[in-house]
């Protein structure tokens, strides 16, 4: 009887141990969670962004909001590697705002606004690729679209210009070899 009570002992103190443990990990986890949540409250009062997606997130709005717009595309492309599509949509659909507003600003003849509302175009298709009820990316990939129509020409055949030359080029290899 004395070595079943010896090994009930050692078991319930292995229990406390894991399940303490166990406590530890969640409380830290919570803690955590609780962080971010105040981060994401008010990134003003914070010096450190946490690392963590929906803090980023967050950052880059309040980085628009202070028109910081580069820091803002940095963070939300940091954001676009998360495993929450939700959030990785919102991501595609902000930097399509971003660079739209940026094009905006550009007069109308500068070779930058189109390059602009080309990449805009393109994170307001990847968006509505990943989540394809994002309604404000349909309508915002519209006013890119009037911004910079993308014309097709339909069965035309390629014409060469007037002189113009094919240009032959010959790569030509070698080969190092080391000691």
């Amino acid at each position: 009887m004395n070595k079943y009570l010896h090994g009930l002992h050692w078991g319930l103190v292995i229990i406390v141990a894991a399940s303490s443990v166990a406590i530890a990990k969640t409380s830290l986890s919570i803690w955590q969670t609780s962080q971010v949540n105040e981060f994401i409250s008010n990134p003003a009062d914070f010096e450190h962004v946490p690392d963590n997606a929906n803090a980023q997130f967050s950052q880059a709005s309040y980085d628009v909001e202070q028109a910081k717009p580069e820091e803002a595309l940095d963070r939300l492309t940091q954001v676009l590697n998360t495993e929450d599509k939700a959030l990785e949509a919102a991501a595609y659909f902000n930097r399509g705002n971003i660079n739209l507003r940026a094009a905006r600003e550009l007069a109308a003849g500068d070779s930058a606004r189109i390059a602009l509302v080309g990449l805009a175009k393109q994170d307001y298709r990847t968006a509505l690729l990943i989540d394809s009820n994002v309604w404000d990316a349909r309508f915002n990939l519209e006013i890119a679209l009037l911004m910079a129509p993308e014309v097709v020409s339909a069965n035309k055949a390629y014409k060469k210009r007037k002189g113009s030359q094919s240009v032959v080029v010959k790569a030509v290899g070698f080969r190092v070899d080391l000691p």
